[in-house]
């Protein structure tokens, strides 16, 4: 008789309700934070337990049209947590940017530093540790109106140690209607000396065989010769590892 006996157990109801009445306090603190996390002001800035991400800008001439304008997100992880690059290689996921800027401006593709590889097990990840920044151009235009500018991000990032986590920051920043912008020109001319050169003449052989992808190339600029090469597919799923 299921039935019966669980009718029976309706004496011990009052010690459940009263196990819920003491979570109730518990509930509404965790609710009340979720609340406030959910209503704080956006800033130009987050931080996690992994990473510190900042949305900074550099524009030396003031924020006007025909002169540049450069906006990037400056991630700084945590010792042993590291992002990824546009090909994160054999498992990850690249960072993505999604700009929101005001009528006459417009932002261009993604500049990615130079990668590093991160093996992790018997795979080889190309990413970021340390302090990295990903930048765009930003385009104004004559009609853009000058004045104080806001300017905002939606930025998504996987950091991974040996667990992976994925996270999120909502970014503003307010730039200011004229003055000089230049207090990250030293990160900001780093990311453009990392940039890939186009080889005029050059001459790339590919070959593949047991041992592997063999490539030779010819017409490197004269301050590589003798130094040791590394090769990054600018797209994902072209070059595997091979570890293991």
């Amino acid at each position: 008789m299921p039935h019966l006996k669980g009718l029976g157990n309706m004496g011990r109801m009052p010690n459940v309700t009263k196990m819920f009445t003491r979570m109730l306090p518990v509930l509404a603190v965790l609710l009340g934070c979720a609340a406030a996390l959910a209503q704080a002001p956006m800033s130009s800035v987050v931080t996690t337990p992994q990473v510190r991400a900042e949305l900074i800008a550099h524009a030396p001439q003031g924020v006007q049209a025909g002169q540049p304008l450069w906006l990037g997100m400056q991630l700084t992880h945590r010792p042993g947590w590291h992002t990824y690059w546009r090909n994160p290689g054999d498992s990850g996921l690249a960072t993505q940017l999604s700009w929101q800027l005001p009528t006459g401006m417009q932002a261009g593709d993604t500049l990615w530093p130079l990668p590093h590889m991160i093996t992790v097990g018997n795979m080889v990840n190309h990413g970021f540790e340390n302090t990295v920044l990903l930048a765009v151009p930003v385009q104004i235009s004559k009609t853009f109106k000058p004045g104080a500018t806001e300017v905002r991000l939606q930025a998504d990032w996987l950091v991974c140690k040996q667990e992976c986590i994925p996270q999120s920051g909502q970014f503003v920043l307010k730039l200011p209607a004229a003055a000089s912008i230049a207090d990250h020109g030293l990160a900001f001319e780093q990311l453009l000396s990392e940039q890939p050169l186009a080889l005029s003449p050059s001459t790339q052989n590919a070959q593949l065989n047991a041992q592997g992808l063999s490539l030779q190339i010819r017409g490197l600029p004269a301050a590589v010769n003798g130094h040791g090469l590394k090769v990054f597919a600018d797209s994902p799923e072209v070059l595997a590892s091979g570890l293991g």
